[in-house]
């Protein structure tokens, strides 16, 4: 069932905390490109994604915009307004589900009124910078297998369930790797029986003997509390 809580920031919440502020989460459903904000837009609620991925991206000035990093079930999008309501880069859902918001009226008032909250706050935001900076030191000391297993394994702890609506070349895109290392990886991997690849969509069949595979840049960069 998903319920606020689900959301591994509004779980930390002490009971009394997290009773005063139910009545004013409204989950919604969230389409896969919807975009939820623009660069510098003002923004009035901030949301706490429960099964959906939300990327957030910085656009180029050739029109293009880059993906810096997903945010799942276990941070919160908007974080970068405690002193204000302009957000400074894009918003869209990377991968479809839910999402509960709040409206950043609430959320502000929170922040600066509940030490305990802000401290939650603060530790969502450092696991964000190091899940941005990650990345790059994995991808100067670990094999495109490893760096691909990772990405699949940080990604499913942002979501439910161990299924994953992607493509061979968009997860090259992402990496920065070519496409047939990963077809030949998700080729190994398959055939050791730990995923399932069909046409855009990737499952983890076994998760604990793929997690056993994974670099220690996912240990690090997995969330302090998972369901």
């Amino acid at each position: 069932m998903l319920i606020p809580s689900s959301n591994l920031m509004i779980n930390q919440l002490k009971t009394d905390k997290y009773k005063n502020l139910q009545a004013h989460f409204q989950l919604i459903c969230l389409e896969p490109d919807q975009l939820i904000f623009r660069p510098y837009e003002l923004i009035h609620f901030v949301y706490f994604p429960v099964s959906a991925i939300i990327a957030m991206q910085i656009d180029i000035s050739d029109g293009s915009s880059a993906e810096i990093v997903l945010i799942g079930k276990e941070g919160m999008v908007g974080s970068g307004v405690m002193g204000g309501n302009q957000n400074f880069s894009r918003a869209k859902v990377k991968f479809a589900g839910f999402a509960y918001k709040l409206p950043l009226d609430v959320f502000q008032a929170e922040l600066a009124h509940d030490p305990e909250f802000l401290k939650i706050w603060m530790a969502s935001t450092r696991q964000m910078i190091l899940q941005i900076a990650m990345p790059t030191i994995c991808s100067s000391k670990h094999s495109n297998e490893q760096q691909i297993i990772r990405w699949i394994m940080n990604t499913l702890d942002k979501t439910q369930g161990n299924v994953l609506q992607i493509t061979h070349q968009e997860i090259a895109d992402i990496l920065g790797v070519r496409r047939e290392s990963v077809t030949l990886a998700a080729g190994k991997l398959s055939h050791e029986g730990l995923i399932e690849v069909s046409r855009g969509q990737l499952t983890v069949l076994d998760r604990p003997l793929l997690e056993a595979r994974a670099c220690e840049c996912y240990r690090v960069m997995q969330p302090l509390q998972k369901h």
